[in-house]
């Protein structure tokens, strides 16, 4: 990966998200990671943590709530201020939901929130970093999905079954598979859809099942710290080593390309 790489994850200050910090930043100290999170301080203390574990990496905290659009632009016009581009974007942060009220306001209420925080809030923070993106020369944007999100493993394999949240990662994937559809014809298709600048590739990211607050701290669940490997892969992947467009997990030592 080249030097001085700029690298914003959302909701960094704890769980996969403090770990694929934790990951990436160690084994590229020359890149300057952003946690961007709702609290400031939630955010430094995570950097606190990091700085105690041994990361030498320069670390940056930024307030940023996914679900509030003058929180977006105003961490965009942060960034743009301070470094005037964005390498990669890695859309962490999300919720799920897991309630035993079955009544349809309930269902109801656990599917708009998942959809809003989980699909709507990443095309969002995506747009608004667009233009920051545009000045890089291999931006990545990786959007965290889940098992749950392929359509093809869910209905062949024994899984969990949480259809609001796994409804939310198999729209991300798809959010993943039209942005990149958006951005090839703008690169291709110049004096048509744009001016045919430097491609970003969007990518899903299926960490697995982990151990973290997200899922109860479940027994069964991988240690995030596993989890991170496969964005952290994405990250520094040289060009051309993952099409853009795809879905990906690392499982048995190796990078896996997932089905849709």
């Amino acid at each position: 990966m080249d030097t001085q790489k700029i690298i914003l994850v959302t909701g960094a200050n704890r769980g996969l998200g403090y770990c694929i910090v934790s990951v990436a930043a160690a084994r590229h100290p020359s890149a300057h990671f952003i946690l961007a999170c709702r609290s400031v301080e939630a955010g430094n203390k995570a950097v606190d943590e990091l700085k105690k574990s041994g990361i030498t990496a320069s670390l940056e905290v930024l307030k940023l709530d996914v679900t509030k659009d003058d929180e977006i632009v105003a961490a965009v016009d942060a960034v743009t201020a301070k470094h005037g581009r964005l390498d990669v974007l890695v859309n962490n942060a999300g919720i799920s939901r897991f309630s035993q009220d079955s009544s349809l306001p309930a269902l109801r209420a656990a599917y708009t929130d998942m959809l809003s925080v989980n699909v709507s809030s990443v095309a969002c923070v995506s747009a608004g970093f667009r233009p920051l993106l545009a000045q890089s020369t291999q931006p990545k944007v990786i959007n965290i999905t889940s098992g749950l999100g392929s359509i093809t493993n869910c209905l062949t394999k024994k899984m969990h079954r949480l259809p609001p949240y796994g409804t939310s990662k198999v729209a991300v994937n798809g959010l993943t598979a039209h942005l990149q559809t958006v951005e090839n014809d703008r690169v291709t298709d110049v004096g048509i859809f744009g001016d045919g600048g430097p491609k970003v590739n969007y990518y899903s990211a299926a960490p697995g099942f982990l151990k973290t607050a997200f899922t109860r701290f479940n027994e069964r669940g991988k240690d995030p710290y596993a989890g991170a490997e496969v964005i952290v892969q994405l990250i520094q992947g040289g060009p051309g080593e993952y099409p853009g467009g795809t879905q990906w997990e690392f499982e048995q030592g190796k990078m896996q390309r997932v089905p849709w």
